[in-house]
């Protein structure tokens, strides 16, 4: 067998040049090295592919249409991933605390699409008929002003907290709430506890 150029080898060159450098040069904390750790199995399991592919494979353009046929397969489930909603928050909240809550009839629906904006409330509460599951997994948060929260532009970040449900009504409602803080993100279970209550009276007192 004489082992030729492929898709999927030239990446995984292209890989293990990215992880020397990232380990060579971790950054001042140290994600690098991260990096580094986390793309040797992915080379190695690529470049096993690939040697079993052209051990077992005679033609080689069959060869390379496999290998580039299952590298788009794996960037669009990266990409699939990686669906990101941004919040836009108001500059001054009423509370640390911005929360979604689904499945609530006559609010309106999220926005389709792999990315989207949505302004949440002067009260940090939206309210939508979507369900949980067909919102996006990723979140970003920038401010009405257009500050993005966890970066160099503000002290003020955020953190994801939980989701969960609560019934009113006879009907289920899912959640999600985050927090924001200058102090990014600190907070007892027993203040999450009181909160939740808190959103559930609220919300089915309606």
């Amino acid at each position: 067998m004489k082992y030729k150029p492929t898709p999927l080898n030239i990446v995984c060159v292209l890989a293990i040049g990215l992880a020397i450098y990232f380990a060579l040069k971790p950054g001042p904390e140290g994600w690098g090295f991260g990096i580094t750790i986390y793309l040797i199995p992915v080379i190695f399991v690529g470049l096993l592919v690939d040697f079993v592919l052209q051990k077992f494979l005679t033609k080689y353009f069959i060869i390379v249409a496999i290998e580039l046929i299952l590298l788009a397969a794996i960037y669009f489930v990266y990409c699939w991933t990686q669906r990101t909603k941004t919040l836009i928050i108001p500059d001054k909240l009423e509370s640390q605390y911005v929360v979604t809550i689904y499945n609530v009839e006559h609010s309106a629906k999220l926005p389709n699409g792999w990315n989207y904006e949505i302004k949440i409330p002067e009260n940090g509460i939206l309210l939508t008929s979507s369900s949980f599951d067909d919102d996006l997994g990723e979140t970003k948060m920038k401010t009405y002003s257009g500050i993005n929260l966890n970066s160099k532009e503000t002290e003020l970040g955020w953190g994801r907290i939980t989701n969960g449900k609560f019934i009113c009504d006879g009907k289920t409602h899912e959640y999600q709430i985050w927090i924001v803080d200058s102090s990014c993100c600190g907070y007892s279970l027993s203040e999450i506890e009181d909160f939740k209550l808190n959103l559930q009276k609220k919300f089915c007192e309606k």
